[in-house]
């Protein structure tokens, strides 16, 4: 959980996050080495801008123990105003 604490507050302190959202204790499945494997992960919702992937995904690459952390993008189609306002007042 330190790991994730302090990736959480770096990407926060920072300014490439306005907000971390942590979904605990998820179950993965997946294939590494040809083997099925299954694991008990911490997953992380990242709140940020596209123009931010870069420096998001360096700063995870740098703390994440993971050879080949799970980085991807969605993006926000819509939202509240005053959410989304509040959130690009949080990010540089």
């Amino acid at each position: 959980m330190s790991i994730v604490c302090n990736l959480t507050k770096t990407l926060l302190h920072h300014k490439l996050a306005a907000c971390i959202t942590l979904f605990k204790e998820v179950r993965s499945f997946y294939y590494w080495d040809n083997t099925l494997k299954e694991s008990i992960e911490l997953q992380l919702l990242i709140k940020t801008k596209s123009l931010l992937k870069e420096p998001v995904f360096n700063t995870i690459k740098k703390l994440h123990p993971y050879k080949v952390p799970e980085l991807l993008v969605l993006p926000i189609i819509d939202g509240e105003s005053n959410y989304l306002s509040w959130m690009r007042s949080m990010l540089k």
